[in-house]
């Protein structure tokens, strides 16, 4: 062997796996799957924050409604009542939600099986990785190792708690790999298959990574137009763009079903105005680059406690997580010797970089120029979430890379040793560096746990770095067979992220203890709501009897909830917390008595009816005017009831008369029926949110509702005895509905069509 120069032998390596199997690896994949997640399978730890505070509520709501026979679109018993499947996180037709409902059992949806699907989504995030890096060229056992980096990476081991985002995550391999195998092949099959998985991505609930994966896809789409325009001109170009044009249409309809009504829905939620300001929340930072090679160099944030000290919003820990494994950066920087000669890592490099600068948000130009001039990027905040894409770009790059170093054909010893030199000499300057404070920030008191924090961080860091450096010199002095250092790496970088995440998402509070502990109050609600509907005030400030949405779980009205896309109107104005409890129909409030730290259950008087007729109107255009209005002595809402638009019949004369009672038949998800009897033409009041979706019916004949008491309904009523139907009527979900079915049903038809085209005609037989 010339010392310098590759060699030109097959690779020893790939010759000794060759024999490594797709099942193996899928196999593989499984089993670390479940050592990495042995606790949440065997049930001794929990999924914890938003997964127990939103996403299982929502789940166990879903599936315990649609085994009732009833689908869910409108939530009654969140934040007084919201939009429930136009809400997109709920992702109610996602299939794997879909399928909870098979596992619905006395009303309740156990948490287990929604861990269960979680951690089902590494698998398909992994085994999607492995066909997509092959695709690329790799070998399987490269390609095996970037799988285990996509899966096991810092981004999708933080976003565990986060059910919506993990699971479109996994889904990004697969569709990339049939994205490229229609444009390389003018596959119009791959062209329906990838619009179908992207399409079904989409309704896993976050718009946020949809808008990054049409990114990605458009990104790939102009590199191959690009080099097809320069190849054979615009007659080559034209199909790639047709079926490109294809996945984005298709993809879209596919969606429609979640897409209209979520559309409906954005203009009357509070994050309906997106500013420049706080689109930065979760943006990465200069200093932060750090945690590329030190993930915990600020602390962290995870089930087991925080020691996180870096400046930021709430969650600004995972939103700017981009560690992807010592080996598997050491990997990536030796990927780059091959951008000059390989199109596609040129290209994925820069995904990294882009991904990379335009995470840092205000601290560099690209965020503020997209935001600024690209439809829809100012819709969203985080930046740091596009380290989605860091992630995917480098752990494929990873796998390049790994071959790179380990195969004895692909690089020069002398070159390899250099890099290798240069790595482990950089690792050891950031480690004295830190243990001298020059990379920490001083902060008083706090200097010395900060500088324990970051030292401890920088030491684990350095000695994987030492060991990954010590593995891959050994390997070219050849006192390592290129099958032991593949082994090594790949046991370095799961121990590495093992460390890194094991405990992240492992909880200790189980959701059923956490929800029973009120079950006496929730017990006693029920029981009093058999005879009546009321509301339940369940949190006073910080301070909170039931939680935010146990309404869901439980099924009783709360006025509290948690939600991405809370409504402008949740709460009415009015004087004090007292009045706005009565006018929400809230017979109990949690009541605190701060001297003794202790809060109870107390019950109002006077709260309205969750239903109830009104013979006055006061109309105010205003919403300022009506702050003031309703916020005074003046107004009484059980005399008076106040819109913001002119009725159909003004009712302006005052009025004292005392209504007989109206009482509600049945009270659904979708329809509220109610039996009225007035002496005279009145307003139906309503303690139930305002949402444009909802009609009115009087005895069988449409009535407006109008939008009344700032965020309520009322309805006109004839003097008489009425039969009045309030029913969730959403056109936007209608229309989706029909879109969605039929661009499924096209693409079925496609997919018969051309796979009859494809199969070979049989020989004709001769005569006997």
């Amino acid at each position: 062997m010339t010392k310098g120069k590759p060699l030109t032998a097959p690779p020893k390596a790939s010759r000794t796996l060759a024999g490594i199997k797709d099942w193996h690896v899928v196999s593989a994949i499984v089993l670390l799957t479940v050592i990495f997640f042995r606790n949440i399978i065997f049930k001794s730890a929990f999924f914890w924050e938003d997964f127990m505070y939103f996403y299982y509520p929502a789940r166990n709501f879903a599936a315990v409604s649609m085994a009732g026979g009833e689908l869910p679109l409108w939530n009654p018993f969140t934040l007084n009542g919201m939009p429930f499947q136009a809400d997109i996180q709920t992702a109610l037709f996602y299939i794997p939600n879909m399928l909870l409902t098979l596992f619905v059992s006395g009303g309740k949806l156990s948490f287990y099986w929604l861990e269960l699907e979680i951690v089902g989504h590494y698998v398909i995030a992994g085994v999607g990785m492995y066909y997509l890096a092959k695709s690329y060229g790799l070998e399987r056992i490269y390609a095996f190792f970037a799988a285990l980096v996509f899966m096991f990476s810092g981004y999708a081991i933080t976003r565990a708690i986060h059910q919506p985002m993990i699971c479109e995550t996994a889904w990004l391999p697969l569709i990339i790999l049939l994205f490229r195998k229609m444009m390389k092949e003018k596959s119009a099959v791959a062209m329906i298959l990838c619009a179908v998985v992207l399409g079904h991505a989409i309704l896993a609930g976050f718009p946020q990574l949809t808008l990054y994966i049409y990114f990605l896809l458009f990104l790939t789409f102009a590199v191959e137009c690009i080099a097809r325009l320069r190849s054979g001109g615009v007659k080559t170009a034209f199909p790639v763009a047709a079926l490109a044009g294809g996945v984005v249409v298709i993809s879209l309809a596919l969606a429609a079903i979640q897409l209209l009504p979520t559309i409906e829905l954005a203009p009357y939620t509070q994050r309906a105005e997106m500013t420049y300001e706080k689109s930065l929340d979760g943006s990465l930072s200069w200093p932060g680059l750090i945690t590329l090679i030190v993930p915990k160099f600020f602390g962290a944030y995870g089930a087991q406690g925080s020691d996180y000290w870096m400046q930021g919003s709430y969650g600004q820990y995972w939103e700017t997580v981009v560690y992807i494994g010592i080996p598997a950066l050491v990997c990536v920087v030796f990927a780059s010797l091959l951008m000059r000669k390989n199109a596609d890592v040129m290209f994925l490099f820069c995904v990294v970089v882009f991904s990379l600068l335009y995470a840092l948000g205000d601290s560099f130009f690209l965020h503020k120029l997209f935001f600024t001039h690209v439809p829809a990027f100012n819709k969203f905040r985080e930046p740091g979430r596009l380290s989605f894409l860091w992630t995917f770009a480098a752990a494929i790059l990873a796998g390049f890379g790994l071959r790179q170093c380990v195969e004895e054909s692909r690089i020069a010893k002398k070159s390899l040793q250099k890099i290798l030199f240069g790595v482990a000499l950089a690792g050891v300057a950031l480690y004295l560096a830190v243990q001298q404070g020059w990379l920490q920030e001083v902060r008083g008191a706090d200097s010395a746990q900060i500088h324990q924090i970051a030292s401890s961080a920088t030491t684990t860091a350095m000695i994987f770095i030492l060991g990954v450096c010590a593995i891959l010199f050994l390997r070219s002095r050849n006192a390592l067979s290129g099958t032991a250092a593949i082994a090594l790496l790949f046991g370095v970088q799961f121990i590495d992220m093992h460390v890194f995440g094991f405990d992240q998402n492992n909880g200790t509070t189980n959701p059923d203890d956490y929800f029973d502990r009120t079950a006496s109050i929730v017990t006693m609600v029920k029981e009093q709501g058999r005879d009546e509907y009321f509301r339940v005030n369940s949190r006073a400030g910080n301070a909170m009897l039931l939680d935010r949405n146990q309404g869901m779980i439980d099924r009783i009205f709360t006025m509290e909830g948690y939600s991405s896309l809370v409504l402008q109107r949740v709460y009415p104005p009015a004087k004090d917390r007292d009045h706005v409890n009565n006018l929400m129909n809230a017979k109990y409030y949690v009541d605190v008595d701060a001297q003794r730290r202790t809060m109870s259950l107390g019950r109002s008087t006077t709260y309205v009816p969750r239903a109830y007729m009104v013979y006055h109107t006061d109309v105010i255009r205003d919403d300022a005017e009506q702050k003031a209005f309703m916020s005074g002595d003046v107004f009484n809402p059980r005399s008076t009831v106040v819109l913001d638009d002119q009725p159909e019949v003004p009712l302006t004369a005052p009025d004292t008369t005392t209504p007989p009672p109206v009482k509600i038949s049945s009270y659904g998800l979708n329809t509220i029926e109610l039996d009225v009897t007035t002496p005279k033409k009145g307003y139906l009041s309503l303690s139930e949110i305002y949402y444009p979706a909802w009609k009115a019916y009087v005895d069988n004949v449409e009535h407006p509702v109008y939008r009344a008491n700032w965020n309520l309904r009322a309805v006109f009523v004839d003097a008489g005895t009425h039969h009045v139907s309030l029913r969730y009527e959403s056109g936007s979900f209608h229309r989706g509905i029909w879109i969605t079915l039929g661009a499924f049903l096209l693409c079925i038809i496609g997919l018969v069509v051309l796979g009859r085209k494809k199969q070979p005609k049989e020989p004709a037989k001769g005569v006997a």
